[in-house]
């Protein structure tokens, strides 16, 4: 099999460790230390066997690997090329030949505006907090690391044959940082060249104009926090894969990230909420990673809306009674079961669950082939009744029905041989601390505590009430 066309896991697995946070950081950091170096090897008298040039080239062979394993992993190649054209060129001066075009490693300081839109949604808990748009102020920050480099390198070019104090990198960034921050030279300090004059004036005309847009960005976000309004980051909708989708919201939601976050098979795929609410709920209790929930807003009944979702390369779906729109039960129960119809029929298979106001619709449901449905008013009236016979049931129940604490509901694959459900109650028991309490046979049809001389074969499937953990021993 070609390198180029990995399987859909080993490609799945490689893109979230390519697309991971953790990897974004290192390559901020590598970004920022191949722009020192290129500042180094022209600022200062460097030989062919200097350790500086054998960092630059470890560094830029980095990037090729990284580049490759991205394009591995895109879906979407001319995407891929338009995104990554500026970090493609910068990879030039790896080639000896090439070593000339070594000023294109500043082009990979653009990539940092789009890493810092990644770091946008990563922290959207203290972008809350500080009540600032993020993404801007990062841009702003970018913007003054290449302005204080580009005119240190420049000054030094003008003047540090003529100009005096110019023939030091440390002091050419510390002039330069301080004359754009400030808006005037540090102590009067005034090039002499004609040209390190003009530069002068660019920069500090460069501070003026970042100061007041860093000015602008903050008033604009206060007022849009006034406002109650946010910005959405939708990013990449159309590039996720194998991720779940939960169409509508209400109360209900924020309970169901937080269970899927807290499952070992579900937690580290992406989450797309498709709902017609013009911000994303917040979800900072749930314990789920920020980058790993997208938004899109739109009506989730329509097919477009669905096609933009990514129905058929999803993992699951889930279908809320959604609320957001004040809509009557009935209503409620209509979109739900003409979203099923709709994904069930965009992809065949999926696995797709639906919360439902009233059983009479589930007949349309199972005709679709849903796989499972909840009656939300149904499943609240049970739990009632069981706390009326008992306060305590109420609390079991609850427990079941959490990953987050206590025992839970597990489905586990059946024994290698046909056994006596007796034989397989105490020995999950004795070896795990399993309760085994039911079968599910192959079509489907779960028996719940059956005889001790019941044959569970292969096909079956066991239930337990267990700790996670037992899944994986």
């Amino acid at each position: 099999m070609s390198i180029l066309r990995p399987s859909d896991t080993r490609r799945r697995t490689l893109a979230f460790y390519v697309n991971h946070p953790v990897t974004d950081f290192f390559v901020m950091v590598f970004i920022i230390a191949s722009v020192v170096l290129l500042v180094f090897e022209e600022t200062m008298p460097v030989s062919d066997g200097s350790w500086v040039l054998y960092a630059s080239d470890s560094i830029t062979a980095i990037f090729a690997i990284e580049l490759s394993l991205r394009f591995i992993v895109a879906k979407k190649k001319k995407r891929y090329f338009r995104r990554y054209w500026p970090d493609l060129l910068a990879l030039l001066p790896l080639l000896r030949p090439l070593r000339f075009f070594r000023f294109f490693r500043l082009l990979r300081l653009f990539r940092l505006f789009q890493l810092g839109l990644l770091l946008d949604r990563r922290v959207s808990v203290l972008r809350g907090v500080l009540r600032v748009n993020f993404y801007f102020l990062w841009i702003l920050v970018v913007l003054t690391i290449i302005l204080v480099i580009g005119s240190a390198v420049m000054a030094f070019v003008f003047e540090h044959r003529v100009g005096d104090g110019f023939s030091s990198l440390s002091d050419n960034m510390w002039w330069a940082a301080y004359t754009i921050i400030a808006g005037e030279p540090i102590g009067g300090h005034m090039p002499a060249t004609p040209y390190g004059r003009l530069l002068l004036a660019a920069m500090m005309l460069s501070g003026m104009t970042l100061f007041a847009i860093f000015t602008g960005v903050v008033s604009a976000t206060m007022i849009d926090r006034l406002q109650g309004t946010t910005r959405l980051g939708e990013l990449d909708i159309d590039e996720l894969e194998d991720h779940i989708i939960i169409c509508g919201w209400n109360d209900g939601g924020e309970a169901l990230v937080g269970e899927l976050t807290a499952d070992e098979e579900l937690s580290g795929r992406a989450i797309l909420l498709v709902n017609e609410r013009e911000e994303m709920p917040d979800l900072t209790t749930t314990g789920v990673r920020p980058d790993l929930v997208y938004h899109l807003a739109g009506d989730f009944t329509q097919l477009k809306v669905l096609e933009r979702a990514g129905v058929e390369r999803a993992y699951r779906a889930v279908v809320l009674a959604d609320d957001t729109r004040g809509h009557l039960e009935a209503d409620r129960d209509a979109r739900s079961v003409l979203a099923a119809l709709t994904i069930e029929r965009m992809k065949k298979g999926i696995y797709c669950v639906v919360e439902l106001m009233d059983a009479a619709n589930e007949a349309h449901l199972a005709v679709a082939g849903v796989e499972a449905f909840i009656m939300r008013n149904d499943l609240a009236g049970r739990a009632l009744a069981s706390a009326c016979r008992h306060p305590r049931l109420i609390d079991v129940m609850m427990n079941l029905l959490t990953l987050r604490r206590g025992q839970t509901l597990l489905r586990l694959p059946g024994p290698k041989e046909a056994t006596r459900f007796g034989s397989l109650l105490s020995g999950l028991k004795a070896e795990r601390g399993a309760l085994l309490i039911g079968v599910e046979a192959k079509d489907g049809d779960t028996v719940i505590n059956p005889s001790h001389d019941l044959m569970v074969t292969p096909e079956h499937h066991l239930l337990v009430i267990s700790d996670i953990l037992v899944e994986s021993k």
